[in-house]
């Protein structure tokens, strides 16, 4: 099951250096991870009781996985809205195949400070951004901007009507409780 989910890695060395990094994840770990996710900025020393360890074991487990890769950050989630940013949309984008422009592309994409998340996409669309706006008009300034991008054929913007679920730690927890 595991192998299966992960076909889009890009090379078989990706793939084993993420089964590697996946099969050193130690139990303790495992639930310093979890403990994190589900309780967020609980103090070090009471995670460390929660799970019968010293403190400065949990600091060492974190450095270490930060230091991994396997903890990318400590960032707080926030909410858009309260922050004036009103408006989430998906922009997907049809792009010139050749390497250069993409790779062009991306870089410009990702300078952005309205995108959130830039992803390579297989199927109809070769991109996808997710954009917080404050409004429609910096929302329509945003895509043409992109729109005009010389490696950009086309675009087409998803406005999000509501989240019903903005839960992206879950299949983490999933991963870590198998």
């Amino acid at each position: 099951m595991f192998i299966n989910g992960w076909k889009g890695l890009k090379t078989a060395n990706t793939f084993k250096l993420y089964v590697n990094k996946m099969l050193t994840i130690k139990d303790l770990e495992k639930k310093i991870l979890l403990n994190l996710l589900e309780k967020g900025q609980r103090p070090i020393v009471k995670i460390a009781e929660d799970l019968g360890v010293t403190r400065q074991t949990v600091a060492k487990k974190i450095e270490q996985m930060h230091a991994s890769g396997l903890m990318l950050s400590f960032f707080p989630k926030m909410e858009p809205e309260i922050l004036g940013l009103s408006i989430q949309a998906y922009i997907l984008m049809r792009e010139d195949p050749r390497s250069d422009l993409r790779k062009e592309t991306e870089e410009i994409v990702k300078s952005f400070p309205q995108v959130a998340e830039f992803q390579r996409l297989f199927g109809k669309y070769d991109s996808v951004a997710k954009v917080l706006v404050k409004d429609n008009r910096e929302l329509s300034e945003l895509v043409k901007k992109i729109h005009d991008l010389n490696g950009v054929k086309e675009t087409e913007t998803f406005i999000v009507h509501s989240t019903v679920k903005d839960k992206p730690e879950d299949p983490v927890k999933k991963a870590l409780t198998e």
